[in-house]
């Protein structure tokens, strides 16, 4: 009976003190978060997905695996990784892994990024002095992102295709000769107006008749007669009116342009017609009376002159009327 009874008291010692000792956790020591530079992207559009991982200095995460063609991240493409690690805190680490993502996924509102592993190495004292520790590993996180599309339901899909409209010989030559049809209709009416520009009956200027002239002269000598000496006024109405005389008698009897010539001009161009007779007369009646009417000393010369002036508008006269 004492025998029982010892063993029934080890046991109930034995009970309560496994009751008493707690289970130790297992500690997490390794905090893991993610960033994304966006929240939604359109089909084809690159972004930023960070994984950050802060832990102890004991703990060393393997990087030399994460690279774009190590990683399998279906749906989505990896485009570039890179690695950063620095210090956080006073007794932490952080380890920030970015990795730039596309998709040319279609037909859904978002699309998850699905979790990788990330392995690391626990460096503790007793594992440096073995030489070699066991690689452990923890999931990163998952994460979501919203997908935009110009796409509808009912539209083609983007490795869909089309035949292109094709342009046979006849599509393109009936253009090319419409419009060969209409330059060539162009030119003729070019020509067309050309031509008959070129052939409007010009007005010709009919030339006084020796009648006319020899009256022409007459009157204006009659005239000239009349007009007095003694007064200034006079002077310049005398030669103002034998420079206008002769100027529109050349003009309208010779086809000179006289009004707008000087006195040499119009003499070159008498001599060009061959009326050198009159070309020396019509070169001093001009010269004088220009002289007379724009001068200072006009009103001297006037008086001075009047009687060669006169003398050569004679002769001007007696070459005109014949």
């Amino acid at each position: 009976m004492k025998l029982l009874a010892s063993l029934k008291l080890l046991l109930v010692a034995a009970l309560a003190l496994g009751a008493a000792a707690p289970v130790a956790r297992k500690e997490t020591r390794i905090a893991l978060s993610t960033q994304l530079d966006r929240t939604a992207i359109w089909v084809g559009d690159t972004f930023h997905f960070t994984v950050r991982a802060i832990h102890d200095p004991a703990i060393e995460i393997v990087v030399d695996n994460l690279r774009k063609e190590n990683l399998n991240l279906a749906p989505f493409v990896v485009r570039q990784v890179r690695v950063r690690q620095d210090n956080f805190g006073v007794n932490k680490t952080l380890t920030e892994i970015t990795l730039l993502l596309t998709t040319y996924e279609s037909g859904a509102a978002e699309l998850k990024i699905p979790s990788f592993p990330l392995y690391y190495f626990t460096r503790t004292g007793s594992a440096r002095a073995a030489g070699e520790t066991a690689a452990e590993s923890v999931p990163t996180p998952a994460a979501k992102i919203g997908l935009r599309s110009t796409l509808t339901a009912d539209s083609l899909r983007l490795r869909d295709s089309r035949d292109i409209w094709q342009v046979t010989r006849l599509r393109w030559l009936i253009p090319v000769a419409l419009g060969s049809l209409g330059l060539l209709l162009l030119t003729v009416q070019l020509i067309r107006r050309l031509w008959a520009k070129s052939h409007v009956d010009q007005p010709v200027k009919r030339r006084m008749s020796r009648r006319a002239r020899r009256r022409m002269v007459r009157e204006f000598m009659r005239h000239a007669e009349t007009i007095g000496r003694d007064s200034p006024a006079e002077q310049q109405r005398y030669y103002g009116g034998v420079s206008e005389f002769v100027r529109r008698y050349l003009s309208e009897s010779l086809e000179i342009e006289a009004a707008s010539l000087t006195a040499e001009e119009i003499a070159a161009a008498l001599e060009q017609l061959g009326q050198n007779g009159m070309s020396t007369p019509v070169k001093h009646i001009l010269q004088r009376c220009e002289q007379v009417l724009y001068s200072p000393q006009g009103a001297q010369l006037g008086r001075e002159w009047r009687d060669q002036v006169h003398s050569d508008l004679s002769k001007f006269a007696q070459i005109a009327r014949h």
